[in-house]
Protein backbone atom coordinates (compact mmCIF):
# COMPACT_ATOMS: atom_id res chain seq x y z
CA UNK A 1 0.00 0.00 0.00
CA UNK A 2 2.95 2.27 0.77
CA UNK A 3 4.53 1.55 -2.73
CA UNK A 4 1.46 2.71 -4.44
CA UNK A 5 0.60 5.73 -1.94
CA UNK A 6 4.11 7.19 -3.04
CA UNK A 7 3.35 6.61 -6.25
CA UNK A 8 -0.06 8.44 -6.54
CA UNK A 9 1.49 11.22 -4.38
CA UNK A 10 4.39 11.34 -6.87
CA UNK A 11 2.91 11.19 -9.59
CA UNK A 12 -0.85 11.46 -9.58
CA UNK A 13 -3.30 9.52 -10.24
CA UNK A 14 -2.64 9.72 -14.29
CA UNK A 15 0.61 9.46 -14.01
CA UNK A 16 0.86 6.53 -11.65
CA UNK A 17 1.68 3.11 -13.11
CA UNK A 18 0.91 -0.38 -11.78
CA UNK A 19 4.12 -1.79 -13.06
CA UNK A 20 6.12 0.42 -10.86
CA UNK A 21 3.97 0.09 -7.93
CA UNK A 22 3.91 -4.07 -8.30
CA UNK A 23 7.89 -3.35 -8.51
CA UNK A 24 8.49 -0.91 -5.49
CA UNK A 25 6.27 -3.40 -3.74
CA UNK A 26 8.20 -6.49 -4.67
CA UNK A 27 5.81 -8.43 -6.21
CA UNK A 28 4.09 -8.73 -9.80
CA UNK A 29 1.70 -6.68 -11.52
CA UNK A 30 -0.63 -9.91 -11.57
CA UNK A 31 -1.13 -9.65 -7.65
CA UNK A 32 -2.14 -5.95 -7.42
CA UNK A 33 -4.68 -7.07 -10.13
CA UNK A 34 -5.41 -9.73 -8.03
CA UNK A 35 -6.79 -7.93 -5.08
CA UNK A 36 -7.82 -4.36 -6.76
CA UNK A 37 -9.90 -4.56 -10.00
CA UNK A 38 -8.64 -1.52 -11.40
CA UNK A 39 -6.16 1.14 -11.04
CA UNK A 40 -9.09 3.91 -9.85
CA UNK A 41 -10.14 1.22 -6.98
CA UNK A 42 -6.56 0.82 -5.60
CA UNK A 43 -6.64 4.71 -6.10
CA UNK A 44 -9.70 4.92 -3.64
CA UNK A 45 -8.34 2.53 -1.27
CA UNK A 46 -5.01 4.52 -0.59
CA UNK A 47 -7.04 7.96 -0.59
CA UNK A 48 -8.86 6.33 1.97
CA UNK A 49 -6.26 5.32 4.13
CA UNK A 50 -4.57 8.66 3.74
CA UNK A 51 -7.63 10.59 4.91
CA UNK A 52 -8.32 8.25 7.95
CA UNK A 53 -4.51 9.20 9.12
CA UNK A 54 -5.18 12.48 8.19
CA UNK A 55 -8.20 12.47 10.40
CA UNK A 56 -6.95 10.06 13.15
CA UNK A 57 -4.44 13.27 13.37
CA UNK A 58 -6.18 15.72 13.65
CA UNK A 59 -9.59 14.12 15.45
CA UNK A 60 -8.34 14.95 18.90
CA UNK A 61 -10.73 14.62 22.05
CA UNK A 62 -8.70 17.17 24.12
CA UNK A 63 -10.16 19.63 21.92
CA UNK A 64 -13.18 19.37 24.07
CA UNK A 65 -11.14 19.98 27.45
CA UNK A 66 -8.90 23.13 25.95
CA UNK A 67 -10.41 26.81 25.35
CA UNK A 68 -12.16 27.07 22.12
CA UNK A 69 -9.09 29.14 21.14
CA UNK A 70 -6.37 26.84 21.72
CA UNK A 71 -8.54 23.95 20.35
CA UNK A 72 -7.95 25.74 17.20
CA UNK A 73 -4.17 26.33 17.48
CA UNK A 74 -3.85 23.15 18.29
CA UNK A 75 -6.27 22.43 15.06
CA UNK A 76 -3.58 24.09 12.76
CA UNK A 77 -1.00 23.25 14.24
CA UNK A 78 -2.15 19.59 13.94
CA UNK A 79 -2.62 20.26 10.18
CA UNK A 80 0.70 21.65 9.45
CA UNK A 81 2.09 18.42 11.34
CA UNK A 82 0.32 15.85 9.67
CA UNK A 83 1.81 17.72 6.37
CA UNK A 84 5.30 17.76 7.54
CA UNK A 85 5.37 14.24 8.64
CA UNK A 86 3.60 12.75 5.85
CA UNK A 87 4.81 14.61 2.52
CA UNK A 88 2.70 12.53 0.49
CA UNK A 89 -0.12 14.05 1.80
CA UNK A 90 0.49 17.06 -0.63
CA UNK A 91 0.63 15.21 -3.85
CA UNK A 92 -2.73 12.90 -3.26
CA UNK A 93 -4.62 16.32 -1.87
CA UNK A 94 -4.01 18.36 -4.66
CA UNK A 95 -4.33 15.31 -7.27
CA UNK A 96 -7.74 14.53 -6.22
CA UNK A 97 -8.78 18.07 -6.50
CA UNK A 98 -7.23 18.55 -9.80
CA UNK A 99 -9.47 15.59 -10.91
CA UNK A 100 -12.54 16.77 -8.85
CA UNK A 101 -13.09 13.44 -6.81
CA UNK A 102 -13.23 11.29 -10.48
CA UNK A 103 -11.46 8.29 -9.30
CA UNK A 104 -13.39 8.54 -5.53
CA UNK A 105 -15.66 5.90 -5.60
CA UNK A 106 -18.95 6.19 -3.95
CA UNK A 107 -17.99 3.34 -1.86
CA UNK A 108 -14.93 5.71 -0.38
CA UNK A 109 -15.08 6.78 3.28
CA UNK A 110 -13.19 10.32 2.33
CA UNK A 111 -16.14 12.51 2.29
CA UNK A 112 -17.85 10.73 4.81
CA UNK A 113 -15.09 10.74 7.05
CA UNK A 114 -14.84 14.76 6.72
CA UNK A 115 -18.33 15.57 7.29
CA UNK A 116 -17.81 13.37 10.43
CA UNK A 117 -14.97 15.60 11.52
CA UNK A 118 -16.67 18.60 10.91
CA UNK A 119 -20.16 17.70 12.86
CA UNK A 120 -18.25 15.86 15.84
CA UNK A 121 -15.83 18.55 16.03
CA UNK A 122 -15.95 21.83 14.41
CA UNK A 123 -19.74 22.16 15.27
CA UNK A 124 -19.50 21.86 18.97
CA UNK A 125 -16.08 23.62 18.60
CA UNK A 126 -17.60 27.29 17.31
CA UNK A 127 -20.80 26.53 19.11
CA UNK A 128 -18.72 26.29 22.09
CA UNK A 129 -16.81 28.88 21.37
CA UNK A 130 -19.54 31.41 20.77
CA UNK A 131 -21.33 30.09 24.38
CA UNK A 132 -18.23 30.91 25.95
CA UNK A 133 -18.04 34.79 24.49
CA UNK A 134 -14.65 33.78 22.22
CA UNK A 135 -16.59 33.19 18.95
CA UNK A 136 -18.69 35.20 16.71
CA UNK A 137 -21.77 33.87 15.78
CA UNK A 138 -23.14 32.27 12.40
CA UNK A 139 -20.20 31.11 11.26
CA UNK A 140 -20.59 28.37 8.35
CA UNK A 141 -18.79 25.43 10.03
CA UNK A 142 -17.60 23.51 6.73
CA UNK A 143 -16.23 27.05 5.44
CA UNK A 144 -14.13 27.22 8.51
CA UNK A 145 -12.86 24.11 8.09
CA UNK A 146 -11.39 24.91 4.27
CA UNK A 147 -10.43 28.07 5.32
CA UNK A 148 -8.25 26.49 8.29
CA UNK A 149 -7.35 23.26 6.06
CA UNK A 150 -6.90 25.90 2.57
CA UNK A 151 -4.52 28.17 4.88
CA UNK A 152 -2.47 25.67 6.53
CA UNK A 153 -2.05 23.48 3.55
CA UNK A 154 -0.50 26.67 1.36
CA UNK A 155 2.92 26.00 2.37
CA UNK A 156 3.19 23.14 1.33
CA UNK A 157 1.08 23.38 -1.89
CA UNK A 158 1.75 26.26 -3.06
CA UNK A 159 5.52 26.61 -1.14
CA UNK A 160 7.98 27.89 -4.28
CA UNK A 161 5.30 30.79 -5.31
CA UNK A 162 5.56 32.13 -1.57
CA UNK A 163 8.79 31.38 -1.29
CA UNK A 164 9.60 33.44 -4.16
CA UNK A 165 7.31 36.17 -3.89
CA UNK A 166 8.02 36.97 -0.24
CA UNK A 167 12.26 36.06 -0.62
CA UNK A 168 10.89 33.68 2.74
CA UNK A 169 12.32 30.73 2.78
CA UNK A 170 8.80 28.45 3.39
CA UNK A 171 10.31 25.09 2.46
CA UNK A 172 12.04 25.76 5.77
CA UNK A 173 11.45 24.98 9.67
CA UNK A 174 11.21 28.80 10.33
CA UNK A 175 9.36 29.93 6.97
CA UNK A 176 6.93 26.86 8.00
CA UNK A 177 6.88 27.66 11.48
CA UNK A 178 6.36 31.39 10.64
CA UNK A 179 3.39 30.42 8.28
CA UNK A 180 1.52 28.56 10.87
CA UNK A 181 1.69 31.38 13.53
CA UNK A 182 0.27 33.89 10.99
CA UNK A 183 -2.33 31.39 9.89
CA UNK A 184 -3.37 30.80 14.04
CA UNK A 185 -3.27 34.33 14.34
CA UNK A 186 -5.57 35.09 10.99
CA UNK A 187 -8.07 32.69 12.04
CA UNK A 188 -8.38 33.94 15.16
CA UNK A 189 -8.79 37.55 14.32
CA UNK A 190 -11.64 36.41 11.64
CA UNK A 191 -13.70 34.51 14.30
CA UNK A 192 -13.23 36.08 17.73
CA UNK A 193 -15.95 38.25 18.98
CA UNK A 194 -14.88 42.13 18.98
CA UNK A 195 -14.28 43.45 21.68
CA UNK A 196 -16.60 46.08 23.69
CA UNK A 197 -15.83 49.63 23.67
CA UNK A 198 -14.91 51.01 26.58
Amino acid sequence: MAAARDDFAEHGFDGAKLDRIAKAAGVTKQLVYHYYKSKEELYSVVLDRVSDEVRAMLDDPDYDRLSPPDAVRVMIERIIQAYRERPYIIGMTVDQDLHKGEHISRRSNYMPSLQRFVAERIVPLLDRGVAEGHFRAGQDPFLFYWSVFALASAVFTQSWAMSKSTGLDFEADDGIVRWQNHVIDFILQSITLPALPR
